[in-house]
């Protein structure tokens, strides 16, 4: 491609970029602020998107799925911390799952179609409930789970940011070349560097009632695990033989190339604060 159609088409995709999240940052932003059903009901939408984009990475190496029956249940998975009932009938639907799937045809795939219906349910959906947990777990801390949750997502664009910046100014050693060949080490340890700083910057600004140690912890679960994420969701797109997971976000690509790294971190953080922390009661 000439050099002028290459700088426009680079022009062109960071517009669109920034168009996307001038409109999707503020939307994000204010259904965790507003909290309750309607949190729930923003990641609802980007569980149901993100089943959609997996299903489809799935489909394209072979392992396609009971789609249906898997939208299902990753919303009841998606559902679980702020819905009781979602329980009992995530049961009922998964053991209905396996009792209709060997009349299905044809009937040799129904092992490994099983298996990737329950992936797509589990990830991206299932962790996508972590969010809910993080902001609407019941109990007095609900007015200060916007303030960590809000952190979270902070943190993590920041490592994405640093790791980007850092990799593209003095990245020499790739970090796995064989799944993302633009990852250094350098950018890793940038990125790792930029959650920390961020996390001490979100502890002195807005989350006070937070000791330190705890703090920083958070940091670095988001640094060095997030983008393991990143790593995950690389690997499958290279399996699947595509750059992008999706096209839901104008140049950004789908919903997991922008949550990959949040959907491995927010378990791990929920439950930190939740039996570490004691945060949630």
């Amino acid at each position: 491609m000439p050099k002028h159609k290459r700088a426009s088409a680079t022009a062109s995709n960071l517009l669109l970029r920034v168009v996307t999240a001038l409109a999707g940052i503020p939307l994000l932003i204010g259904s965790l602020w507003l909290g309750g059903q309607v949190f729930v009901l923003m990641v609802l939408v980007l569980s149901v998107a993100g089943m959609a984009e997996c299903y489809q990475l799935l489909a394209r190496v072979g392992l396609p799925a009971y789609r249906s029956g898997g939208f299902v249940l990753g919303m009841l998975l998606t559902l679980l911390p702020v819905w009781p009932a979602a329980l009992p009938l995530a049961i009922v639907w998964g053991v209905g799952l396996l009792v209709r799937a060997p009349f299905r045809k044809p009937a040799l795939e129904m092992p490994l179609r099983l298996v990737a219906t329950l992936f797509g349910a589990v990830y991206p959906a299932g962790l996508f409930g972590a969010l809910l947990a993080l902001r609407l777990h019941p109990g007095p801390e609900a007015p200060q789970a916007f303030w960590l949750t809000l952190g979270l997502f902070v943190i993590i664009w920041a490592t994405d940011t640093f790791a980007y910046v850092v990799g593209r100014l003095w990245g020499r050693r790739p970090l796995a070349p064989r799944i993302s060949p633009n990852k250094t080490w350098e950018g890793a340890a940038g990125g790792l560097a930029g959650a920390l700083l961020v996390a001490i910057g979100w502890k002195l600004w807005a989350v006070d009632f937070l000791a330190w140690p705890h703090m920083l912890v958070l940091g670095i679960l988001c640094g060095a695990v997030g983008p393991l994420g990143d790593l995950a969701e690389s690997q499958l797109k290279r399996a699947a033989g595509v750059k992008d997971s999706g096209n839901l976000l104008p140049g950004h690509g789908g919903v997991l190339d922008r949550f990959d790294a949040l959907l491995v971190v927010a378990p791990l953080i929920y439950c930190y604060l939740r039996w570490v922390v004691g945060f949630y009661g």
